[in-house]
């Protein structure tokens, strides 16, 4: 697609593109036809190219090529369910990866936490607070039980929120502390937690 039009400096040519825009390329492009023309080419869609406008990804629906990505990837604008207009690599609708715009994890998030207020809470309290399992950064291993220190001695603090409010215990051994942490649940978490076993609450 280049036509030669002057020789320049350092072994370069003066060229023309067949789509009238002017480029320079080396006598070495020239011979081994490394460059075809002022870049035009790679601007066009190559031959094994995927066309997917009007296909449905999820929620997302293709309206027509955006371009292409630094990675040289397709780039198609999508039309999501809500109305929103995003670009989408390809690659990532056809593995199906992109779904929406982003809004469907703001409804799923929204979902769960009608979920939690309507289905999973008695007495406002919500019951996967209270059924956690313990942390794995826990010093001790058991929720709510932690290691201090107090004027050279070591001790067991241990804790239990309720409604809202936490409330403090201590012991001197570790097996002091868990037997504590039992009681309190039995008196303060159980209640709860056979209370909705016997009439889950409905929206």
């Amino acid at each position: 697609m280049l036509t030669v039009r002057g020789k320049r400096d350092g072994g370069m040519w003066d060229c023309i593109c067949d789509c009238g825009n002017p480029s320079v390329a080396s006598t070495t492009q020239l011979n081994y036809k490394t460059k075809k023309s002022c870049g035009c080419l790679r601007q066009k869609s190559p031959p094994n190219l995927v066309h997917i406008t009007g296909n449905r990804y999820g929620m997302l629906t293709v309206i027509e090529r955006a371009g292409r990505t630094g990675r040289d990837n397709a780039m198609w604008l999508c039309r999501c369910d809500c109305g929103k207009e995003i670009p989408v690599n390809g690659t990532t609708l056809r593995r199906g990866q992109a779904v929406s715009c982003g809004c469907q994890r703001i409804d799923q998030a929204r979902n769960a936490r009608e979920i939690l207020r309507t289905e999973k809470t008695v007495d406002g309290v919500p019951l996967p607070l209270l059924t956690k399992k313990v942390r794995s950064d826990s010093q001790t291993g058991h929720k709510g039980i932690y290691k201090r220190f107090r004027k050279g001695r070591e001790y067991y603090e241990i804790n239990i929120t309720v409604k809202g409010k936490r409330m403090y215990a201590s012991a001197v051994t570790l097996e002091a502390a868990i037997e504590k942490r039992k009681q309190l649940e039995e008196r303060y978490h159980k209640p709860l937690i056979d209370k909705h076993k016997k009439s889950p609450p409905t929206s």
